[in-house]
């Protein structure tokens, strides 16, 4: 017996207010996601950082195979026309995507690299973990990789609950 595609994708499209803030600022999560996983918990600390500040963030889910979902142009459709179509980014923020990366190699540099070479295939807005680098060799890495060509609109850090922007286009 042959399924359909909708049936094989299923993926539950409703969502939960799981924070609001007197400024109007919420955090909607998908209730495919899975709340018990640390990532989950690392990506809703960023958007309620955001949500604090008024805006509005979505956490949407994660899709395998996202070219052969028919869900994804439901959740994801304002990538099209982007690099970033086919991905599923971590979060979206008053409209803008951004993806989230954590590491877990000892070595700093290589930390960093990795997180921003995952990140960046994901969206031009990423937000890493504090990996020991200081701000200022973060940001000298970043230029030289926009000198090659990489589009990098902001690079946000995490740190513990803390949320620190580091580079922001002009």
């Amino acid at each position: 017996m042959k399924t359909n595609n909708t049936e094989r994708h299923q993926v539950d499209l409703t969502t939960d207010v799981v924070a609001s803030f007197p400024n109007g600022g919420e955090v909607v999560v998908y209730n495919a996601i899975d709340r018990t996983t640390e990532d989950f918990h690392r990506i809703l600390s960023c958007a309620k950082h955001f949500a604090q500040q008024g805006k509005q963030v979505v956490m949407p889910p994660m899709l395998k195979v996202p070219y052969k979902n028919p869900i994804y142009d439901t959740i994801f459709g304002t990538l099209r026309g982007t690099p970033y179509y086919g991905k599923c980014p971590d979060l979206i923020v008053d409209g803008v995507w951004y993806e989230h990366e954590g590491f877990t190699k000892p070595n700093p540099k290589s930390n960093f690299s990795n997180m921003l070479r995952r990140g960046l295939s994901q969206s031009d807005r990423i937000i890493i973990e504090k990996c020991g680098l200081s701000d200022g060799y973060m940001k000298r890495n970043l230029l030289v990789r926009i000198n090659e060509g990489q589009n990098i609109k902001e690079m946000w850090v995490k740190d513990g609950e803390d949320l620190r922007i580091v580079f922001k286009a002009e």
